[in-house]
């Protein structure tokens, strides 16, 4: 059966979300540490700008997923069937990649992070483009971005994701529990609990 635009893309986001659930496991001390955000970005994302100005920002989510308060990078997701045209890369007229990288940078702005913005093709390995290179990497470049391999990128040392600013304060905070259903779809429980020092950013 075939699978639309919209299923596979938010197939993806929980994918990469599992993905670094797993890589930081250990590190957060919580299983599900990144989770899918129902809203993808779109309330405040693209031409909802506008709405930062108007709304409370203080349990705003920016990027594709929910991530812990102390990681360092929004993380925007794209899973798309065709590759670009090898001549549009060498020429960086990627218009598709203008656009999602516009919008990665929006959100790293607004949530006050690093970009990152991961994307995948059929039959192309998984990439992240970042605004600095990973040392010793092999990358390529695409006008000011660095493109890597995901798995490259979460070789990295814990500290390069996770902040040491989240203090003792931080886990007296509520936060809203998001929970995710058999099917995919997500529910906000309403509740609120005390965090162990990770809280959806």
């Amino acid at each position: 059966m075939a699978v639309n635009g919209k299923a596979k893309g938010s197939n993806f986001e929980r994918k990469i979300a599992n993905t670094l659930s797993a890589r930081f496991e250990s590190a957060l001390g919580v299983k599900n540490g990144f989770r899918r955000n129902p809203d993808s970005g779109s309330f405040f994302g693209g031409s909802n700008k506008a709405r930062t100005e108007s709304y409370s920002l203080d349990y705003a989510v920016f990027g594709d997923l929910i991530c812990p308060r102390n990681f360092t990078y929004s993380v925007e997701c794209k899973h798309y069937k065709t590759a670009p045209s090898f001549q549009s890369v060498l020429n960086h007229t990627v218009t598709q990649w203008d656009q999602w990288l516009a919008q990665a940078e929006q959100d790293a702005a607004s949530s006050k992070r690093a970009m990152s913005l991961v994307i995948k093709y059929n039959n192309v390995d998984i990439m992240v483009f970042l605004k600095q290179a990973i040392p010793g990497k092999y990358h390529n470049r695409y006008k000011d971005f660095y493109i890597h391999l995901l798995d490259d990128w979460l070789a990295q040392p814990d500290d390069h994701f996770l902040s040491s600013k989240l203090t003792a304060d931080t886990t007296e905070h509520n936060a809203i529990t998001v929970t995710e259903t058999d099917n995919g779809s997500q529910e906000n429980s309403g509740k609120e609990a005390k965090s162990n020092g990770f809280q959806p950013g």
